[in-house]
């Protein structure tokens, strides 16, 4: 994967966008028609202003989901920076479309950062693949792996193995949901967003630093989700991810930022 070229990856990245669409055209055709149910939401989140800060800043955050697309087991859903989908009408099979957007890093709360080059951001595009092993409708568990190359700006690549639990407690006004994940980063990810060149150092008296290809995180989440009504509800989630390898040893983590890090949020959320 690190030998690839971003145009390579663009190619590729078009291929498969491709190709999953004519699959979900021909598993639509196959299927009967089903009522999708969608879901938008709208809220906040607090998170760190960089990927490794210590400082924390207020964002807005959203739902988006459309499930039972041509099949009780498909569905699209965004979550904030992330979107994951499903279009393989199986009990137990997952397979879609991943992206996940990555803002640049500019305007940092930390002025030694602040003065560094600012990144770019990236927008991830790949495939999500996994396995459901309990292919009841109420509840799931299911490892998976997301992977997918930036679009935008050829920052590298990106791979995510995570282990995702769900529980819809059909006797209760609560859901519940958590993930355990890592995530490896390829060489032009870890140098854009961790790297500092000696003009930066200069300006920033930050060290040079070279990023390699690496685990750059792991962590875990939890949601929860409780319906007031059939169509209202409201969602709050916490993360904890920490640093690993090249990315916690990064100056803009090690000596001014933090290698544990933290999210919150919450969503309103209205089912249609």
């Amino acid at each position: 994967m690190t030998g690839l070229s971003f145009a390579s990856s663009a190619g590729r990245g078009g291929r498969l966008v491709a190709g999953l669409a004519v699959a979900v055209a021909l598993a639509a055709a196959a299927q009967p028609a089903l009522a999708t149910d969608y879901t938008i939401g709208l809220g906040a989140a607090l998170a760190p202003d960089y990927e490794g800060s210590d400082d924390y800043k207020a964002l807005p955050n959203w739902l988006f989901s459309a499930t039972d697309l041509y099949d009780p087991n498909t569905f699209v859903r965004i979550t904030g920076p992330v979107l994951r989908s499903n279009f393989v009408p199986h009990p137990q099979m997952r397979a879609g479309l991943w992206g996940q957007y990555v803002p640049e890093r500019d305007n940092a709360s930390n002025n030694r950062v602040d003065n560094l080059d600012n990144t770019d951001l990236s927008v991830m595009v790949g495939a999500t693949v996994g396995w459901d092993l309990f292919p009841q409708p109420a509840i799931a568990l299911t490892p998976a792996i997301d992977a997918g190359g930036d679009v935008a700006n050829g920052n590298g690549y990106l791979v995510s193995p995570r282990l995702s639990y769900f529980n819809a407690l059909p006797d209760s006004k609560f859901s519940l949901g958590s993930e355990v994940f890592a995530t490896w980063a390829s060489d032009d990810y870890m140098e854009e967003y961790f790297g500092i060149g000696q003009r930066a150092s200069a300006r920033s008296g930050l060290d040079t630093y070279n990023a390699d290809a690496g685990f750059k995180d792991f962590g875990f989440g939890v949601t929860t989700t409780y319906s007031f009504t059939e169509t209202w509800s409201t969602t709050l989630a916490a993360q904890y991810k920490r640093m690993l390898n090249d990315a916690e040893d990064s100056p803009v983590v090690n000596d001014v930022g933090n290698e544990n890090q933290f999210l919150a949020a919450f969503t309103v959320n209205y089912k249609f």
